[in-house]
């Protein structure tokens, strides 16, 4: 399998792997290689079939998707996400709203982002582990908490994605339920970008959600970002 991975990243796929899944992400330069990369992810869907239980996801341009025969064999589709980005440089000056840098170690920021994300504290010890697999020299710094007089009310995670050219990017994001429907979301974002630009030193800025998230597309763009022209399309697979 690690063989198969590393000739994945030979012709441009990115891979993102945890305890739990296998991520697979191409954009423009998959286009090259697709057939190479399809009889790749069709070679790894079976190696994981027959040495574990790893879900694998896919995200690709949807100008792609016809080109990857046997990937759609064998997967489903799960989703259409729209991609945002932003570059950062040194004259601009992104200013964050009040926030706090919590250790994910501690039992306050188990139980805040547990409400935050509306699940049970094992999934949110299951999210936190793979984040820590995903991205281990910087975990201990990316539990980001906007304060408001003194009340913490979302969470962002800002990481640099491995393996790019200082791209930045936000592990996850999201309002806890009793401040919801209050336009704390764009904050919430810019505390995410401004980290991301004079703490993780990021180059530039990547984001995606879902093509029907309109909340979150406004937000993207009030901020400055970006939307790329061609969409991604999930897939997915799970034995």
């Amino acid at each position: 399998m690690k063989k198969i991975i590393q000739q994945l990243k030979k012709v441009g796929v990115h891979v993102i792997e945890n305890n739990f899944d296998i991520g697979l992400e191409f954009f423009h330069n998959g286009l090259d290689y697709s057939n190479e990369i399809d009889t790749l992810i069709d070679e790894l869907i079976t190696a994981t079939e027959e040495n574990g239980s790893k879900r694998i996801l896919v995200e690709c341009p949807a100008t792609l998707l016809h080109r990857l025969s046997k990937s759609k064999e064998r997967m489903r589709i799960v989703g259409e996400r729209v991609i945002y980005t932003r570059k950062f440089s040194k004259q601009l000056d992104i200013k964050a709203p009040s926030h706090e840098i919590w250790s994910p170690s501690e039992p306050r920021a188990l139980i805040f982002l547990s409400e935050v994300m509306g699940v049970e504290i094992k999934e949110a010890e299951k999210f936190l582990s793979s984040m820590k697999t995903e991205l281990p020299s910087q975990v201990n710094r990316m539990f980001t908490v906007y304060i408001i007089d003194g009340e913490p009310v979302g969470l962002v995670f800002p990481h640099i994605e491995p393996d790019t050219n200082q791209e930045g990017r936000m592990f996850w994001i999201g309002v806890h339920p009793k401040h919801l429907g209050k336009g704390h979301g764009k904050a919430l974002h810019r505390i995410g970008l401004s980290r991301l630009q004079k703490e993780f030193y990021a180059k530039s800025y990547l984001g995606a959600t879902k093509k029907g998230n309109l909340p979150m597309r406004r937000i993207m763009q009030s901020n400055g970002c970006q939307q790329s022209e061609n969409s991604m399309v999930s897939l997915e697979y799970i034995q």
